[in-house]
């Protein structure tokens, strides 16, 4: 270990100098790599292998034609044949060091050649001539650019780690293995895109260097594996990881083996294989921690995503099939166990990952199926490349997709019941826990617990938010009154997170109980105003007939009154069922029955009925509500005027405005007792509230020739329809 002052000053408090030195990294570093890149003098074509074991010429400057079958490059007297074994993309894909010393020896000389002052191209249409220049940097290309930036980009999630938390094991493992990764894309970026060759000094050097690099990517994530999220041991696994990468270093630099398919590719493989089995040791530790499985899972999603083509090239090239693909953008792909870890190792939003994952796996299985299956055919049965993709592909559509149809519909059904399953409870729970809140909470509690499961359920004071905390460890859900508010932990008995769509079911749950409840309480409400009011009628009308009946039946001489009573109630009765039942009535009709009982009554009472009533408009129908409270208005109207008026005669007028209809009933008798103020009006308590219960207005007035007059106006808007139609 260093000195602990310059621990302190790396690793310390002060963010603002790790800051600069991460930057400092990451320039130098692109820099360096453009620099080399730079170096090579440009011809003005790059040469590439061409099918059939031969070499082609590529144009990178305006103005040059393609060169087919370029066979040798000529300069200061000397010949250098030009094979695929030059112009391949990397030394490493050759398997014996015997090749690689050939390769690195021909480029040097080479390099020379191209520091001639003019080179001679051997090609099948004839000898063209090039001056070596300084290559520009348009003529990088993608094949330079794209690794460059890759490179870059996971070196800065690594750094930033490292910049915000300096001090945790987690922060020093990711930032060896993306450190290590960025360097070796920062190697193939310089001679992956190289036009024919590149500085000779230090080349195989670099190459032993960028195969410590891939050492320092699984070896990171093996470490960071081995202690994150739960540390499984140990640092010997640490010191281990280290005496491999430093045993197969020293066998490739000295040559102790044939070949890198010994001294690099299997130990390369086997820490692939420890990797995997870090993994499954993590997995089976965190199984009973929900927040770390899902740590582990998209971690696993990543490695899965990030290393599998890497992990089956290098087990092909173990097994001494190397897979010829552009390390420039094949190697690309591992940027996604860096870029892709953002969100996990922030930890914002590390519960949402729970709702997709299982998706992004089935997509990339199906992917990587296709690839696995296309490179199998290609090198291990010698297929043709058309042939074998297309086989590939046929046999993912033949087994894969059906598979995973299978298995997405597994995942999605899981453990839990449908909502549609819990529907009755919900039934249940808004019609038959109502009026009793210990019942009530009891059956809300046990609908949670079968559309959940959690593992732990509790009371929360009123006003907790509602939705997803603690990344996803709990769940808070709340109706209504008398409702209480839950806080549900870790659904499925502890198993997994509560993920957003948990969220949304919960909230769509919650409303249809609110629902449920409030239709519920309107329904009852409804049902004790309609039961207030038959019971007002009954007491105001039939029970004040029947108490006159009652009386009269005492005397001999009643027995004329007690018939006419008796109808009367009758007619009562048939009244209030007709309320009861809700059938409209026709305008025409009604007048009619109005008019028949009050001149019949009047007459019966000895004063002279006077009628008045216009025809009513077309088609107007009286709901059976308006029809029954208005016979009880006419009905009251009339009684008052026999029993209490001292009339001679009564009038009864009925007009129908628009959208309104207005009633009078008027006598000459004694009056109210005192003029009524315009508008106002004393009222009878009955009268009054059958006038409010339609919105309507009453009032009473003193007519000029003496009496009393009460005047009742309704809306009957929305009323005028076809009968048939209601």
């Amino acid at each position: 270990m260093g000195s602990p002052g310059v621990i302190g000053m790396i690793v310390g408090p002060n963010r603002g100098v790790r800051w600069w030195i991460a930057a400092t990294l990451i320039v130098l570093g692109g820099l360096l790599a453009l620099y080399r890149s730079l170096l090579e003098p440009s011809l003005g074509w790059r040469f590439v292998s061409a099918p059939g074991g031969s070499v082609r010429a590529e144009p990178v400057r305006a103005g040059l034609a393609p060169l087919a079958q370029v066979r040798e490059l000529e300069a200061g007297g000397q010949r250098i044949a030009l094979t695929p074994l030059l112009t391949i993309e990397s030394a490493g894909m050759h398997n014996t060091f015997a090749v690689q010393n050939e390769f690195f020896d021909r480029h040097e000389k080479l390099w020379a050649m191209l520091h001639e002052p003019e080179v001679r191209i051997h090609h099948a249409g004839g000898i063209t001539e090039a001056v070596p220049g300084h290559r520009e940097i348009g003529e990088l290309g993608l094949r330079f650019w794209f690794p460059w930036v890759v490179a870059l980009l996971s070196v800065s999630v690594g750094l930033g780690m490292w910049i915000f938390q300096p001090l945790g094991s987690a922060t020093l493992c990711y930032l060896v293995a993306s450190g290590g990764y960025a360097f070796g894309m920062l190697c193939t970026a310089s001679w992956g895109s190289r036009l024919l060759s590149q500085p000779p000094w230090g080349w195989s050097e670099l190459h032993v260097l960028s195969h410590l690099a891939s050492f320092m990517l699984m070896g990171g994530l093996c470490a960071l594996l081995w202690l994150h999220p739960r540390r499984l041991g140990g640092n010997w696994l640490l010191w281990a990881l280290v005496a491999v990468t430093l045993t197969s270093l020293a066998a490739e630099q000295w040559q102790w083996l044939p070949g890198i398919t010994v001294a690099f590719r299997l130990p390369a493989v086997l820490m692939g294989v420890l990797l995997i089995a870090v993994f499954a040791l993590q997995w089976r530790a965190s199984r009973t921690d929900p927040a770390q499985r899902a740590q582990l899972k998209w971690f696993g999603l990543l490695l899965l995503a990030g290393m599998s083509s890497t992990f089956v090239a290098y087990a092909m090239g173990a097994a001494g099939h190397v897979v010829d693909v552009p390390q420039n953008y094949g190697l690309a792909v591992l940027a996604l166990l860096f870029i892709g870890l953002v969100p996990l190792v922030s930890r914002v939003g590390l519960f949402q990952l729970e709702a997709w994952w299982p998706r992004a796996w089935l997509w990339f299985l199906g992917g990587l199926l296709v690839v696995v299956l296309d490179l199998f055919l290609v090198t291990a049965l010698h297929w043709g490349p058309d042939l074998a993709f297309t086989v590939s592909l046929a046999l993912a559509g033949w087994l894969y997709f059906p598979l995973r149809q299978f298995v997405w519909q597994r995942l999605l059904r899981g453990s839990l019941p449908a909502t549609r399953d819990v529907l009755p409870q919900v039934l249940e729970l808004v019609t038959q826990g109502q009026g009793d809140p210990a019942m009530l909470n009891r059956r809300w509690r046990q609908l949670w617990d079968t559309v959940f499961q959690p593992q732990r359920m509790h009371v929360v004071p009123p006003d907790a938010a509602e939705g997803i905390a603690d990344q996803g460890c709990r769940l808070v859900v709340a109706a209504a009154a008398p409702l209480e508010p839950l806080e549900l932990e870790l659904p499925e008995r502890g198993a997994r997170l509560f993920s957003p769509a948990d969220a949304r079911r919960a909230g769509e749950l919650c409303s249809l109980v609110r629902q449920g409840l409030a239709s519920g309480e309107a329904f009852e409400q409804g049902a004790r105003q309609e039961r207030r009011r038959i019971a007002s009628d009954l007491h105001d009308d039939l029970g004040a007939q029947l108490l006159t009946i009652a009386q009269a039946s005492q005397q001999s001489q009643g027995r004329d009154r007690i018939a006419a009573m008796a109808r009367q109630a009758l007619d009562e009765m048939r009244l209030s069922v007709r309320g009861l039942a809700g059938e409209p009535a026709r305008a025409g009709d009604v007048l009619a029955d109005w008019r028949s009982e009050c001149v019949t009554r009047l007459a019966n009472a000895g004063l002279q009925a006077r009628w008045d009533a216009g025809d009513p408009p077309e088609g107007l129908v009286l709901p059976a509500r308006t029809h029954v409270q208005l016979t009880r208005i006419l009905r009251e109207a009339v009684s008052n005027t026999i029993r209490h008026s001292g009339a001679a005669g009564c009038s009864v007028r009925v007009a129908f405005g628009p959208g309104d209809l207005t009633l009078e009933v008027e006598d000459d008798g004694r009056g109210l007792g005192a003029p009524a103020s315009p508008g106002g009006g004393h009222g009878l308590p009955n009268i009054e509230r059958r006038v409010r219960s339609l919105q309507g207005s009453h009032r009473y007035e003193r007519p000029e020739q003496g009496g009393t007059r009460l005047v009742v106006m309704v809306p009957l808007a929305g009323q005028s329809a076809n009968i048939e139609a209601i």
